[in-house]
């Protein structure tokens, strides 16, 4: 126990070197990567996501777990291939962000579908909210998006070291997205100036965050998940679309935009109602490539009491009605 309570002291007392470091290793990793081309660039990608995989048993594990949680029916053998997979794609999604101009000199490699959803919002002048989950290359999808000529304003939480924040801020500033911080005192006033601007809100609602939140259904269990998406959306009145990144076998991904329906009333109800269909949304995504997802995330962390457990069920049964 006394060396277990050591570690962790000494582990406290050297986190700002170790981040420090870190946020530099990952900064020149990234223009070495950028310098390459595209294929040797990507296979180094899936490279540094095996390596990630080998070194990193925790959340190796935490993502074994929670995906037998997910899918129960899946052999362990079958998690853990499939878990190899979902670091050897954060490894190329990395790749990715530091290839961005390359990317956007390769029209083909990025794929739009169903976006007359989010064309047919923008035409009524009011804005939008787009919500994804952490599945895919989200941060790629922001910036793409904004690199195409969509207003993208992405609410985003602050992390807590400023060096990686820094490091995440300079890439989607660079590209042309917008940012508010979720922490900020005049975060709802922001959100509702950029709606009035005519832009697209985007949130990411599938990680239980120290915030407030709803339990909605999220494979079957209760999740603790954040309302703010639906809380605006119904507030501000606006159109509603889910947008996910989808890699695809042959290379590149798939962007498919759709419609959310929000026409509900405005008060918990309706908040719980409609974060409960967003997030159907994002299970919905995930079973389709089980494999982009942050599976590491332990996102049934919170549990709800006996009462919200019941008002969770009575909301899954409207949401799927």
């Amino acid at each position: 126990m006394a060396r277990r309570s050591l570690w962790r002291r000494l582990r406290r007392a050297t986190r700002g070197p170790r981040n420090a470091a870190l946020a530099r290793a990952i900064g020149g990793f990234g223009r070495a990567l950028g310098a390459l081309p595209m294929p040797a660039a990507l296979a180094a990608g899936r490279g540094l996501g095996m390596a990630a995989h080998a070194l990193l048993a925790t959340p190796r594990r935490l993502a074994v777990a929670h995906m037998g949680l997910a899918f129960p029916e899946l052999h362990l053998a079958t998690r853990r291939r499939l878990v190899r997979e979902t670091f050897r794609h954060a490894g190329q999604a990395f790749a990715e962000l530091s290839l961005f101009e390359k990317v956007l000199r390769r029209p083909d490699y990025i794929r739009l579908e169903g976006v007359e959803a989010l064309d047919a919002a923008l035409v009524r002048g009011r804005g939008a909210i787009a919500v994804t989950g952490h599945v895919g290359n989200w941060e790629l999808l922001a910036a793409w998006a904004a690199a195409i000529g969509y207003p993208i304003t992405v609410v985003v939480r602050r992390v807590n070291d400023l060096r990686f924040h820094s490091l995440i801020i300079r890439f989607r500033a660079a590209a042309g997205v917008e940012v508010l911080v979720r922490d900020d005192p005049r975060f709802v006033a922001a959100v509702g100036e950029a709606l009035r601007r005519n832009r697209v809100v985007a949130m990411l609602i599938d990680q239980d965050t120290r915030g407030p939140g709803v339990f909605v259904p999220f494979f079957g269990r209760p999740a603790h998940t954040p309302p703010g998406a639906a809380l605006l959306a119904l507030r501000a009145r606006v159109p509603v679309v889910s947008v996910f990144m989808e890699r695809r076998p042959e290379g590149g991904h798939l962007v498919r935009v759709s419609p959310v329906p929000a026409e509900l009333p405005r008060g918990r109800d309706g908040v719980r109602e409609l974060t409960a269909r967003l997030t159907a949304a994002i299970e919905a995504q995930i079973r389709r490539s089980p494999a982009e997802w942050v599976w590491w995330h332990e996102r049934w962390r919170k549990q709800p009491s006996a009462s919200a457990t019941r008002r969770s069920a009575a909301t899954a049964a409207r949401a799927l009605s």
